[in-house]
């Protein structure tokens, strides 16, 4: 969905604004109209202090689409910035609602989700392991394997970056690759 979000919005605003400077203007404007709807500017940024609140275990349903969509419209229209650490925001936040729904450990979902969406947006498993394991260490390392692996799997051939090659299926015996 981060990924799909972020390619269709860009698409969508070149094709509505193919000059990048009106492109620059309207996304600037529409981020402004949605910071003051929402009179909050948690979704500004990278969104640190808010991953911080999701891994102590605060939850704030829909901030995971929300941040999708603040994200989505400011890289689509022509601002240069981050996609990882709102693909963290967004993981932990999900992660958190996730926890909340089902009743389990909201911090360690909010954790889980973390690894997972970077692993499916970035299509990087041993990365995001890695970072789960140096960023949460090793007390839950089946749960973050499971998550991750099931993450990669599911996300197919999307990837936050055109150019990145799969070379390698990742279901099936065939023997031909597939581009992201």
């Amino acid at each position: 969905l981060f990924c799909e979000a972020l390619h269709r919005i860009e698409h969508l605003l070149k094709k509505l604004l193919p000059n990048s400077y009106l492109r620059i203007i309207a996304g600037g404007l529409i981020v402004i109209a949605l910071t003051a709807i929402l009179r909050t500017t948690d979704y500004l940024g990278p969104g640190m202090q808010m991953i911080e609140l999701f891994l102590e275990g605060h939850v704030i349903p829909f901030a995971f689409l929300l941040k999708i969509l603040f994200t989505a419209v400011t890289i689509g229209s022509g601002y240069k910035g981050g996609e990882i650490v709102p693909s963290f925001f967004t993981g932990a936040a999900f992660g958190a609602l996730f926890g909340s729904l089902t009743g389990s450990n909201i911090p360690l979902c909010a954790a889980i989700g973390m690894a997972s969406v970077f692993c499916g947006v970035t299509n990087c498993p041993v990365t995001a392991m890695l970072i789960a394991f140096e960023l949460f260490g090793f007390d839950h390392y089946a749960y973050y394997m499971i998550a991750i692996a099931i993450s990669y799997m599911l996300s197919g051939y999307y990837g936050l970056y055109r150019s990145q090659k799969i070379l390698h299926p990742k279901l099936g015996n065939s023997q031909k690759g597939a581009q992201a």
